[in-house]
């Protein structure tokens, strides 16, 4: 495959192990397997991974990884050759493995279809028909299944419609004219022909099943009546070869389409260490490269004490032994409590990591990669002023947040399935071999921004969740999901989450207009704990535009207490009004029915921006004159 240009970020997120990612010339190629990323054009793996390593001990030790790494940025080494010909960068010539997908193209003149490897780098091939040289174009199906497989779509054997077809004639893609799938047929050199109709469409017996037998599975075998299932290839590992059983019936997809790759990532804000002491111990190990790579050569603290000595500035010798212990600690993740076995699982690990995030972010903190000033307490007010619904507000000038890549999953986002859930079982799906030793890392990135943090008066939310008439409201939501069949996670399904995360969406839309921030650059994040209830609303991206200061401004309680009540008094009437308020009373819109009064008039958010897919929304519970929590 021809070389292509990545941002580091979109390698963690959008472009990861296993996604298809489209050139500008319109080819798509696969990313390959974490197994090959940082090896050189020669294939030869890097010996030290220090600069690409990222420190965060919380993330990692909750991921069970021993590295957290960013993906290698691209150095050509002739730019970096002397005049005696040496190269004077190291790590230079990095390439992130790219694969042709899918292998299947077509003529554009005379719409033969041929197919060549994942390794070939160019589009030019050899037309049977037109005998002469073509730049050919890749056929625009995929199939995939939600087991997290890909191949491509099985061409002679739907025309055919055997999947043991022998035949072996040239084949080709004809379109008789329309916009459906029935325009498009496929041809054989046998007379055999038939019509796309039907590839990707499913069954629907229930909304939830994943696994539901698709209209490709039980057409493909006209003559037997047998369901066809799904090869189980994997072909970012770097074979057509590599692949294993799976009992999944697959679907065709459009190969640009949404749904043929969606990225399981969690992130951490970086908590500071356990003093100001050791926080300035931590930077110091940071400037000059010191990595859990170069203490894992001592075994004994001691020896490790006097590795960092010999490594680090004169003035180390200024601190105590006990805060270069705990910072030592701390770059090796071992000031992490042991790991259950029930923590492994993704959802789980993430409410650790904000639990932790809730505690430090509810105090004054002054240091390089975390600044949070308070701002304003309850204490502040009389009980007859309306601010008592918050119970704090403070500016976080400075944060820095680490996302990590953790696996992905097809046609879903949903995460119900258990095994689909667990770091270790989505770890197979990045690595080819996920045990070895080099490969127990995970590719993540870092970015620094800004934010303003609330949270709630839980006082006031105990009181307005034990009311009956929210109670009742509220029950009905839930048998609503439970008729369709919906599993939901218990710990955010309750009136409290839904109404801050409401709350959230309508502060972001308001806040877009007054910070300079644009809406899809302003991100939640959401802490719902039984005994927390607050939120982040924060910036961090490593693009255009990064931390000016305009949203801490905007967190200033002269700024921000208008820019609320603003927000809620929009939030009383939709543009789609009556409509969305009825309906979310009655049905539910939405995903499965699980947003009540809510919409793209009034609630949603571009999907960077909402950590819960704009999913468990309702304007109800906020402006209902009432049961809503601000309805006065």
């Amino acid at each position: 495959m021809r070389d292509l240009p990545l941002r580091r970020g979109q390698l963690v997120t959008t472009f990861g192990p296993g996604a298809l990612v489209i050139s500008p010339e319109g080819e798509s190629a696969m990313i390959g397997a974490l197994d090959k990323w940082y090896h050189d054009k020669n294939e030869y793996r890097i010996e030290t991974f220090d600069e690409y390593e990222i420190q965060e001990p919380r993330l990692r030790s909750l991921l069970k990884v021993k590295q957290l790494l960013m993906p290698p940025d691209f150095r050509p080494g002739y730019q970096y050759k002397n005049a005696g010909g040496a190269i004077t960068q190291t790590n230079t010539d990095l390439y992130i493995p790219l694969l042709r997908f899918p292998t299947w193209h077509y003529c554009p003149k005379c719409k033969t279809l041929h197919q060549t490897s994942m390794s070939s780098r160019t589009s030019w091939l050899d037309c049977k028909d037109c005998k002469k040289q073509m730049k050919m174009i890749q056929v625009p199906f995929v199939i995939v299944c939600s087991h997290g497989h890909i191949s491509d779509f099985p061409w002679r054997e739907w025309v055919h419609g055997d999947e043991y077809t022998i035949c072996e004639g040239q084949m080709r893609l004809l379109s008789t004219g329309g916009a459906t799938l029935d325009s498009l047929k496929v041809k054989c050199t046998c007379n055999a022909e038939r019509s796309l109709r039907g590839i990707m469409s499913r069954n629907r017996t229930s909304e939830m099943d994943e696994d539901r037998v698709s209209e490709l599975s039980k057409r493909l075998n006209e003559k037997e009546k047998k369901l066809y299932q799904c090869p189980g290839n994997k072909p970012w590992y770097g074979s057509e070869k590599d692949k294993e059983d799976c009992s999944s019936y697959p679907i065709a997809v459009l190969k640009n389409s949404i749904n043929v790759y969606y990225p399981n990532t969690i992130s951490a804000i970086h908590i500071p260490g356990e003093n100001s002491e050791v926080e300035k111990l931590i930077d110091m190990f940071e400037k000059n490269g010191i990595t859990s790579s170069w203490l894992n050569v001592a075994d004994d603290i001691e020896d490790k004490i006097k590795i960092v000595k010999k490594l680090c500035p004169p003035e180390i010798q200024e601190y105590k032994p006990s805060d270069i212990e705990l910072a030592i600690l701390y770059i090796e993740g071992g000031i992490e409590e042991e790991q259950t076995p029930e923590r492994v699982n993704t959802r789980n690990a993430e409410k650790e990591l904000r639990k932790k995030e809730f505690e430090t972010l509810i105090q004054e903190i002054n240091t390089k990669n975390l600044k949070v000033k308070k701002e304003w307490t309850l204490e502040e007010v009389n009980e007859e002023d309306a601010t008592t619904v918050f119970s704090l507000i403070n500016r976080v000038t400075k944060l820095k947040e680490t996302i990590a890549l953790t696996g992905f999953n097809r046609l879903s986002t949903s995460d119900d399935e258990v095994a689909r859930n667990q770091i270790l079982k989505d770890k197979q799906l990045l690595f080819k071999y996920p045990d070895l030793p080099e490969n127990n890392w995970l590719p993540a990135y870092k970015v620094y921004g800004e934010g303003i943090f609330f949270s709630l008066n839980l006082e006031k939310l105990h009181s307005w969740e034990q009311r009956t008439d929210v109670q009742n409201y509220f029950n009905r939501l839930l048998t609503r999901s439970e008729k369709r069949g919906t599993k939901v996670d218990e710990s955010i399904i309750k009136p409290r989450n839904v109404l801050l995360h409401t709350l959230s969406h309508i502060i972001i839309d308001e806040l877009a207009l007054s910070c300079g921030y644009n809406t899809a650059s302003l991100r939640e994040r959401l802490y719902l704990h039984d005994d927390q209830c607050g939120l982040l609303i924060y910036t961090s991206s490593g693009d255009i535009d990064g931390t000016f200061g305009g949203l801490v401004r905007m967190g200033r309680k002269e700024n921000f207490f208008p820019v609320v009540y603003k927000a809620i008094d929009k939030a009383r009437w939709c543009s789609s009004d009556p409509v969305c308020s009825e309906i979310g009373k009655s049905s539910g819109q939405g995903v499965n029915n699980l947003n009540g009064a809510a919409c793209h008039s009034c609630s949603y958010l571009p999907e960077t921006s909402c950590e819960l897919g704009n999913l468990f929304l309702d304007r109800t519970l906020l402006i209902d004159p009432k049961l809503g929590f601000f309805k006065n």
